[in-house]
């Protein structure tokens, strides 16, 4: 089984998305994450996105140099890109979710680099990843 590895970035879409450029980026992102075994969530407040997506290494590896070449987004801030032990969001080939201004603004201000150098080979989840987690599982049960 090939390594896992998970990253976290926001970015800020150069052109307004209505909802149906929102469903045609989801369905394109799903169907390339189930080919390569790529699981994650987009969480999204008007041109303010902020993903997380994990699976295996050289997969993932492919995944974000597709979005960093994108002209369809700037002010690609990564927050997280390292070795994980296990899926976050297992269930998801891309989840998603709308938030409010303040709830992508706590997410992007979460602690991301506490002790992320020394996470490579530990158990332990970055602070920020486990916020997202929280935030994301209270979203999920409240629909």
């Amino acid at each position: 089984m090939p390594a896992l590895h998970s990253i976290v970035y926001t970015s800020t879409a150069v052109h307004p998305m209505n909802s149906g450029d929102l469903d045609a980026l989801l369905v394109d992102a799903r169907n390339f994450n189930r080919q390569n075994a790529i699981t994650g969530v987009l969480l999204h407040c008007g041109n303010n996105f902020m993903q997380c997506f994990e699976g295996p290494e050289a997969a993932v590896q492919q995944v974000y140099q597709r979005i960093l070449g994108s002209r369809k987004h700037t002010d690609v801030l990564e927050f997280m890109n390292l070795p994980i032990q296990k899926r976050t969001f297992s269930d998801w080939a891309m989840g998603s979710a709308t938030t409010t201004p303040s709830e992508l603004l706590a997410l992007s201000t979460a602690q991301w680099s506490q002790l992320t150098s020394e996470l490579t080979f530990s158990p332990f989840t970055p602070p920020g990843l486990a916020v997202l987690q929280v935030f994301w599982s209270m979203r999920q049960s409240s629909h």
